[in-house]
């Protein structure tokens, strides 16, 4: 294991890779539902917005089922309401124009520019050939299994006592997906709740990434994504139309990944039609790739008085703008701060940020995480949040509005990101910033705080979602990890997967007070990056607080 909290002349020593291999061409192929790359890109176009009028269904080519075509047309058709016009409150910055990625690439098989993996060699600034990649001695993957059925299942671990029973993963709605961290040849299963009849079981295989439990189909052996059916073949004559359109859609979908895995070599965990990311993503071309991005949000040197800093603060009050007076200055360091965004790692995009906090502000959210009730640390979100054995530390939340020290680290953390803070809070009727979005939500999450007693760690996992039947379905997307404490022994963030041409280990984050690391869980087309798997070191001495701040994309479900 490699760490990064080393001078930049010490890059070409502190990398590692996961070595791709293209997978077997047979492998991409969807069955019977595999169809000419033109035949799709002809779907395609008559999917477009600008053309539906035009488009009509005996036109386009056909594919099994029949009904695809009028299901993808009503699913472009889905948009998501915008607010009214209102006079604008909150000013939002100019955008600044960005270049696009170099590695976005049109794809040549349908309308769509994918993100592929760049050579080695060039991530150190040198020729394409000159470095060969590592094959990483991790070999773990980040699985996504895919309900085709139209019944709500329970995705379930084989635990060794096989089915029924097993660990619960996700519950699974139809043509919706659950996912986890694995290693090949480890065994799932897609059961019904009430009876835990077993419809679909799935084993995860070296290369492959995306299984499907498709029970209207006989199972192909020779197609490693398959989940192999129990019981007799089920008949689409049972599906009605909403059913079957779903059912077509995710086929469409599963097309699309196949031709997305043979152009890029990635596993396709996205939804066709999918958008690139909304948000800022920093460049990360090269190690040692360096960002500088100026706030007015300057460092607390000490403390307000209590009846300052203990009051929950107004929407108004956490309204601000770059030519607004800071608050307390007085407690503050003069000037505006200077940060300097590190790139430690390429894929996945891994950047650090020394002296993001201050040692005042770092002791403050410890000490005002202590007031709340730590609670033992979950996994999962929402209906799937669970207490499991890979995540043994505790948590608790602090939003932005709990102190004004707590309001000036979010607008920090915005402007590293190069996002408009009013994004990152609620939002007043009539500000401009996110008046496109659905609702006025903020698209962060509070500082979930966790504290590591000595023992404790949270084995590999990815902090993302996996995307259900939606396109541009809103998931987490950018983490800030904060460290509030150093001196402890273990306790590492690393990531197993990362690549490079030095190592097979894994890169790591040394925990040191006020470190900040900044890492990205999707790609710049949309799609989810799997290379974000990382890990929380077993913590062998002392004790560990850190925060995380997660934002999503394009906007945040409450």
């Amino acid at each position: 294991m490699k760490s990064f909290h080393f001078a930049l002349g010490a890059f070409a020593a502190k990398c590692s890779i996961l070595l791709w291999s293209p997978l077997n061409p047979s492998v991409h192929q969807i069955r019977n539902h595999h169809v000419e790359t033109q035949a799709f890109l002809e779907r395609q176009q008559c999917l477009d917005i600008d053309n539906r009028d035009e488009c009509q269904v005996e036109n386009v080519p056909s594919m099994s089922p029949p009904d695809l075509h009028r299901d993808l047309e009503e699913c472009k058709n889905e948009k998501f309401p915008t607010m009214s016009p209102h006079e604008d409150l909150h000013p939002a910055p100019e955008e600044e124009e960005v270049e696009e990625d170099p590695m976005l690439e049109q794809m040549p098989t349908a309308n769509f520019k994918a993100y592929k993996r760049q050579d080695i060699s060039s991530m150190y600034q040198e020729p394409p050939g000159s470095r060969i990649e590592k094959n990483m001695k991790y070999q773990g993957i980040a699985a996504k299994f895919i309900n085709m059925s139209p019944q709500l299942l329970d995705l379930t671990y084989d635990n060794s006592y096989g089915p029924p029973g097993g660990d619960i993963i996700a519950h699974v709605v139809p043509g919706g997906s659950g996912g986890t961290s694995t290693f090949p040849n480890h065994m799932y299963y897609f059961v019904k709740p009430e009876t835990q009849e077993v419809v679909c079981s799935m084993k995860t295989r070296k290369g492959t990434s995306i299984y499907y439990c498709d029970p209207f189909v006989k199972t192909e052996k020779d197609d490693p994504s398959a989940g192999v059916v129990w019981g007799p073949q089920w008949s689409l004559d049972v599906l009605n139309e909403q059913e079957r359109n779903l059912y077509n859609r995710v086929l469409y979908n599963r097309e699309f990944g196949g031709l997305y895995e043979n152009f890029t070599g990635s596993p396709w965990y996205g939804q066709f039609p999918q958008e690139p990311p909304r948000h800022h993503m920093h460049r990360a071309d090269y190690f040692g790739q360096v960002h500088t991005v100026v706030t007015a949000e300057s460092h607390f040197t000490s403390l307000p008085p209590e009846d300052e800093l203990y009051r929950k603060l107004s929407v108004v009050e956490m309204m601000r703008n770059d030519t607004s007076s800071i608050p307390f200055q007085a407690y503050r360091e003069e000037g505006k701060k200077n940060m300097t965004i590190t790139a430690v790692s390429v894929a996945p995009r891994i950047f650090q940020i020394d002296g993001f906090l201050s040692e005042v502000e770092a002791d403050h959210i410890i000490e005002l995480a202590k007031r709340k009730t730590m609670r033992r640390s979950t996994t999962g979100v929402g209906a799937d949040e669970q207490v499991t054995a890979i995540r043994t530390s505790e948590t608790t939340w602090l939003p932005r509005h709990y102190s004004p020290v707590m309001d000036a680290i979010f607008k920090r953390a915005a402007d590293a990101l190069k996002i408009d803070e009013a994004l990152m809070r609620y939002r007043l009727p009539g500000e401009q910033a996110g008046a496109d979005l659905p609702s006025r939500v903020p698209i962060c999450e509070p500082f979930q705080v966790n504290h590591y007693p000595q023992g404790t760690e949270f084995d590999v996992h990815t902090d993302h979602g996996y995307p259900d039947t939606r396109p541009n379905e809103p998931s987490r997307s950018i983490n800030i990890v904060i460290y509030l404490n150093e001196g402890m022994k273990g306790g590492e963030t690393a990531f197993p997967r990362w690549r490079n041409a030095d190592t097979d280990e894994a890169v790591a984050a040394t925990p040191e007070k006020g470190k900040a690391m900044i890492f990205y869980m999707k790609n710049p087309d949309g799609n989810m990056d799997d290379l974000s798997q990382h890990s929380a070191n077993p913590l062998i001495e002392g004790e560990k607080w850190f925060a995380n701040l997660w934002t999503w994309d394009p906007f945040r479900e409450e």
